[in-house]
C-alpha cells in the first residue's frame, strides 16, 4: 500500500470533540419515537416500514428485515450515495445478511428518497443535497445526516420502539456513503458496536476530493465555483465530518474492501483513516475492481468475519 502516506488536507479542528459531544447530545434528546406503515409476514419473519423521529423535527424512513429466531446480532444498514432502501441492488444486500440468519435494519438517507418527512428550509437548495446550508456548521446536510445514522442505533436500544431487537448486539455495514457512515457510527456512537462491515468506504479526505470532484463531491466544486468567497468556510466545515478525524475512535473490529482502481472513493484517501484504526482491522484489496463490482466474491468473508466477532465475544 504504496498510497498509505499520502498527504492531504485534512486537519482536526481544536473544537471537534466539544462539538460532536454536543451533536452527540443533541441525537439523544430527540424522543425516541416511531410510526409503523407497513407490515408484512416472510419466510424469516416479518418486514417492518416506520418513520423514526431525527434531529430539525425530521422522520426518516426505514425497514426492519425482523427475523423469528433472534439468536443473531442487527445489521444496522446504510447504502450508498443516491440509492434507497427499497432500490433492488440495496434489497440484494440486505436480503443475503438475512439470509444468513441477521435481522437487519436499513434506513434512507435524507434527501435521496421521496420518503423523508423534512419541512425546513435549506441555503443552496437549487444544488444537489450535499451542498445543503453548506456554510452553516449546526444545520448543514452532512451533520443531520451523519446524526440520522446515529439516531438510529438509540432507536435499536430502546425497548420501548422494538422490544425484540433491544438487547441484540450492533453490527454497521454499508458500502460507499454507507462505508463511510458505518465507520463514522462505529467511531462517533456512544453505544457498543460489535463489529463494523465498511466496504468501499466514502468520506475520507473530503477537502481534496471536493477539489478533485471525486464522487458526490464534484457538487460542492461547483457551489464554490459559482461562490468563491465562500471557499474558505466551506472546505473548513468538512474537517468536522471527515472520518479520517474520526478514525482513531473507532474501537470495535472492523472489515473493509476497496478497489485497487476506484476513481469515486480513491483508496489513497481512505487509507489514511485505516492506518488511524487501532482496533482489530481487516482491509481487503480487489486488484483491478472500481467502485464495487466484487460484493459476490467479498460477501462471504464478511459473514465469516462477524461469525469470528461473535465467537470472540462470547469467550470474553
Amino acid at each position: 500500500m504504496e498510497e498509505l502516506e499520502v498527504r492531504i488536507l485534512t486537519r482536526k479542528p481544536k473544537d471537534f470533540d466539544e462539538r460532536w459531544s454536543r451533536w452527540i447530545q443533541e441525537i439523544h434528546d430527540v424522543e425516541n419515537h416511531i410510526e409503523i406503515v407497513s407490515e408484512e409476514k416472510t419466510s424469516f419473519g416479518k418486514k417492518l416500514g416506520f418513520y423514526y423521529n431525527s434531529i430539525a423535527n425530521t422522520k426518516i424512513f426505514a425497514i426492519l428485515y425482523l427475523q423469528e429466531l433472534l439468536d443473531k446480532p442487527i445489521v444496522a444498514y446504510y447504502h450508498g450515495h443516491n440509492s434507497y432502501i427499497e432500490e433492488d441492488h440495496v434489497i440484494w444486500h440486505c436480503l443475503n445478511l438475512v439470509n444468513a440468519g441477521y435481522s437487519v435494519l436499513a434506513i434512507d438517507m435524507r434527501f435521496q428518497s421521496r420518503m423523508i418527512k423534512d419541512d425546513n428550509k435549506y441555503l443552496f437548495s437549487s444544488y444537489p443535497s450535499a451542498c445543503f446550508n453548506i456554510t452553516d456548521l449546526e444545520n448543514c446536510y452532512h451533520k443531520r445526516l451523519n446524526q440520522d445514522a446515529l439516531k438510529i442505533i438509540d432507536i435499536i436500544r430502546d425497548p420501548l420502539c422494538f422490544k425484540e431487537i433491544a438487547d441484540l448486539d450492533i453490527v454497521v455495514a454499508g458500502p460507499s456513503q454507507g462505508g463511510g457512515m458505518s465507520m463514522m457510527v462505529a467511531a462517533m456512537s456512544d453505544n457498543p458496536i460489535l463489529c463494523a462491515l465498511s466496504d468501499i468506504p466514502s468520506d475520507c479526505a473530503l477537502k481534496d476530493r471536493i477539489l478533485g470532484r471525486y464522487g458526490k463531491y464534484g457538487v460542492i466544486m461547483d457551489l464554490i465555483e459559482d461562490h468563491p468567497k465562500l471557499k474558505d468556510i466551506i472546505m473548513n466545515n468538512q474537517d468536522y465530518f471527515d472520518v479520517v478525524n474520526m478514525a482513531d475512535q473507532i474501537d470495535c473490529p472492523i472489515m473493509t474492501s476497496v478497489g485497487s482502481v476506484d476513481e469515486v472513493c480513491p483508496p489513497r484517501f481512505f487509507y489514511q483513516a485505516y492506518k488511524k484504526i487501532t482496533s482489530k482491522k481487516e482491509l481487503k484489496i480487489y486488484e483491478g475492481y472500481g467502485h464495487g463490482g466484487f460484493e459476490e466474491i467479498h460477501l462471504p468473508l464478511k459473514l465469516i468475519f462477524i461469525k469470528q466477532m461473535i465467537k470472540e465475544k462470547e469467550l470474553v
